[in-house]
């Protein structure tokens, strides 16, 4: 056997029992140059290649025990307190599903399978999320570029073909019609996080490069005309510049237009009449006192709204806090993620969530007039359910690999 078959040899050997293929390249470098190291030394010390060789062989150990350690070391995880507090969420909307089809006073949705519909969409969200868990999501870096302009196309695309319910941009695809205001955060915060992971705010070119890239995208979700979608971007991209390490010199600037128009805007709605009752009123009152747009939403924008009108304050304040859990247990996962990219996704996620459940929270309680912002995993709806759930798997695949440290865009697209 050639002398450079043995480390392959050995190396393989211990490959074949870490069960994790994550990390089976950055193993496969580290034994093959600490066997190189420990060769040269011995042949420094006068013995001949084989002689070095062999030794090498014998200092590292025996295949089967190292490649059992290193099994125990890189053993895959998966964040069990994460998927609890998502599976207690959904499994929460499915209640509320349930209780609207089938014991409610709404003879609009009994008629409409709303419960088993919603079932199909968690079962099939949830087999999406552990497919993603199972991705290596650094695989996406190199696509970073080509992401964020297919999103810009798809959105140019959407505001010439795309068909408007209740205000809100569909994208018909076939028989398939998808949600554009809720894919558009989460596609923009994987791009953004792949084109700043390494950018140099330092540089003016560079600086003023990257607002353009996140300014451009937010001019054009703004002309489609749904506020939330606006809103959620725009908390999403400031939070994806500031962990990017954008000075608040590039940040401010933006934040400041970005305020502007959502006050021009809102002062718009306000003046034109559009106001909502709060979630006292309507828990008080009964539905008579509520606008006819709110009951026949009920099931979507008015989620937390009938949680608290049929089941109580209690049990509205219990899934608020599934909701603070969650969020918080995103951001604080994202700190402890080795890798620039994978904390930039992660925490780029966290706010999309975090900014659709306070615009849910307070259109609920009529602080904001905007209806059509769902509340994540419980409100009824296909696309928005089975994205979230994808969401949650990226979340959970930076998890399994939040100790692995950064690669280059070129070694991205290496990965396995």
């Amino acid at each position: 056997m050639g002398l450079e078959k043995k480390f392959e040899k050995y190396i393989h050997s211990v490959c074949k029992l870490i069960k994790n293929k994550d990390v089976h390249s950055s193993v496969k470098l580290e034994l093959m140059d600490h066997l190189y190291t420990l060769k040269e030394e011995a042949m420094n010390a006068g013995m001949s290649e084989e002689e070095a060789v062999d030794q090498a062989l014998d200092q590292i150990g025996d295949a089967a025990i190292l490649g059992t350690q290193l099994h125990e070391t890189h053993k895959t995880e998966m964040d069990l307190k994460m998927i609890l507090l998502v599976l207690a969420t959904c499994s929460c909307g499915l209640l509320v599903m349930y209780f609207l089809q089938f014991h409610s006073e709404f003879t609009d949705l009994q008629n409409t399978n709303i419960f088993y519909k919603s079932l199909v969409f968690y079962l099939i969200g949830l087999v999406l999320m552990f497919i993603l868990f199972s991705f290596d999501y650094r695989r996406l870096l190199k696509y970073s570029w080509h992401l964020y302009i297919v999103t810009l196309g798809t959105l140019v695309l959407s505001m010439i073909f795309g068909t408007r319910v209740n205000g809100i941009l569909f994208l018909r695809i076939s028989d398939i019609s998808v949600n554009l205001t809720e894919v558009m955060p989460f596609l923009l915060a994987i791009s953004l996080a792949g084109i700043f992971h390494t950018w140099n705010w330092g540089n003016k070119f560079k600086a003023l490069l990257g607002v353009g890239i996140v300014a451009l995208p937010m001019m054009l979700i703004s002309t489609i005309g749904f506020l939330p979608a606006t809103i959620i971007c725009l908390v999403m991209c400031l939070t994806v510049m500031y962990v990017s390490s954008a000075s608040l010199r590039q940040i401010i600037p933006l934040t400041a237009a970005g305020v502007l128009y959502l006050m021009f805007e809102l002062f718009s709605l306000f003046q034109a009449g559009w106001y909502l009752r709060t979630v006292h009123e309507f828990s008080s009152n009964g539905f008579q006192i509520t606008p006819l747009f709110a009951i026949s939403e009920v099931h979507t924008d008015w989620m937390l709204t009938y949680i608290i009108y049929s089941f109580g304050w209690l049990a509205g304040l219990m899934a608020l806090m599934l909701f603070v859990i969650f969020i918080y247990r995103v951001f604080h996962t994202a700190l402890r993620v080795n890798m620039a990219y994978g904390k930039m996704v992660m925490t780029g996620i966290a706010a999309v969530f975090a900014a659709k459940c306070l615009l849910s929270i307070f259109t609920n309680f009529g602080l904001l007039p905007l209806p059509g912002v769902s509340m994540p995993f419980m409100s009824y709806g296909g696309s928005h359910i089975l994205l979230e759930l994808m969401a949650v798997g990226m979340i959970l695949s930076i998890y399994r690999r939040r100790q692995m440290g950064d690669v280059s865009q070129q070694e991205a697209g290496s990965i396995s």
